[in-house]
């Protein structure tokens, strides 16, 4: 029911992770070619730089198959609606093409296949809002596109439409809202709310679908950007700036002319710390790498924030300053954290024996493919790990 092979693509995670073991002397070589034998991939393979001139190249050549019969029907397509039936019968052709690629050379995200999926949805979507009358809304087009963009998602589990779709939710919402003088106000507490309400629904699906791994990059990038929009929906600098736009747009041209003040100020400045303090308290309480970078960025963000509206040095000694103080952090860190300490170490991912490890049960399965019965070396223990989030978080 889906383009992809679901099998391959958990077989693909648990080969990935029984490699870096391998590497690591975690496995003989009787056990990875059995788990190698057991959990087949048969999906072409590439490398990144490979699969982005894939990419640019297939989209080139769509446009330019796109162009050819567009121009010469160029007098028919004259009318929107005849214009819009062309691009979706186009992009209905796009994916037909795409899925006979992917069923018969076998792509998974090759560049390929990208290609297709994303000019699939683009000419869908702009065709769809061509049948539509023009005085609608942005918000409306938004409404009418998200669905699409749900249906390719779920179909492909394709991360650039993951990113489509939230940039049109998101959108949707900011559109929807600033018509009214009251949506202006509380727009950032909205934006914190629904944000709120994703991140929780994207851990709530991973934990309750631990094996779930089509739709692994999706998720995590929803959880990225619904942490990135609470935190800059409730920063004072986003907030008082937007809201100078959205009340007076020629404010912008004006170098010197400051942006108005904003109502709840103090509530703003103290979310402006405290959101990236909440980040930093849960990404070092629950090992969880993306709470702890957004978290430091917020804090940088905080600090930028302050001197923006409260100078106290110049810019360039500002600069040099904090510029010093996180080499200083970082060399500290590095430093204090050669041996692994409450959970934490320096240690490259590749040479961690818990790298990506999506959850407990890809462990369980190599061991019951390879009879995996040989002690680790360095007197590295497996088990007694949660994991979850695509290996977002864990103990360890």
């Amino acid at each position: 029911m889906k383009a992809y092979n679901e099998q391959w693509i958990y077989n693909r995670e648990i080969l990935g992770q029984a490699e870096r073991w391998y590497q690591q002397r975690l496995l003989s070589d009787e056990q990875i070619t059995t788990i190698r034998h057991t959990y087949p991939v048969e999906f072409r393979q590439t490398n990144s730089f490979i699969e982005i001139g894939l990419f640019l190249f297939t989209t080139v050549a769509i446009l330019a198959c796109y162009l050819l019969p567009a121009s010469i029907f160029s007098a028919l397509l004259g009318d929107q609606t005849t214009y819009g039936l062309f691009n979706v019968a186009f992009g209905i052709g796009i994916g037909v093409v795409g899925q006979l690629l992917i069923n018969r050379r076998l792509l998974y995200r090759n560049g390929v296949d990208n290609a297709f999926v994303a000019t699939l949805a683009g000419f869908l979507a702009f065709g769809m809002n061509q049948l539509v009358p023009n005085e609608l809304s942005l918000s409306t087009h938004c409404l009418i596109t998200l669905p699409l963009l749900l249906l390719i998602l779920w179909y492909y589990g394709d991360t650039l439409i993951a990113f489509f779709a939230l940039a049109t939710f998101y959108t949707f919402i900011f559109d929807g809202l600033i018509k009214y003088n009251w949506g202006k106000d509380v727009l950032p507490f909205v934006l914190m709310g629904v944000s709120t309400g994703l991140y929780l629904a994207v851990k709530q699906i991973l934990r309750q679908n631990p094996k779930q791994v089509y739709y692994t990059d999706p998720l995590n990038l929803a959880q990225w950007i619904a942490l990135i929009v609470l935190a800059a929906s409730g920063n004072y600098y986003v907030v008082r700036e937007f809201n100078g736009l959205l009340s007076e747009p020629s404010f912008i041209a004006s170098k010197h002319k400051e942006t108005p003040e904003i109502s709840l100020w103090w509530l703003f400045w103290l979310l402006t710390f405290v959101i990236p303090t909440i980040y930093l308290w849960q990404g070092l309480a629950k090992k969880n790498r993306m709470l702890v970078i957004l978290g430091v960025i917020g804090w940088i963000a905080a600090v930028v924030t302050v001197h923006e509206y409260k100078t106290l040095v110049p810019l360039n000694a500002a600069l040099a300053i904090g510029g010093l103080v996180l080499i200083l952090i970082a060399v500290a860190g590095i430093q204090y954290l050669r041996e692994p300490k409450y959970g934490f170490t320096d240690v490259a991912d590749e040479d961690s024996p818990n790298d990506l490890l999506t959850n407990m049960s890809t462990l369980a399965s190599m061991q019951a493919a390879a009879g995996a019965h040989r002690a680790p070396e360095n007197g590295v223990r497996f088990g007694g790990g949660e994991f979850g989030g695509g290996g977002s978080e864990g103990k360890y």
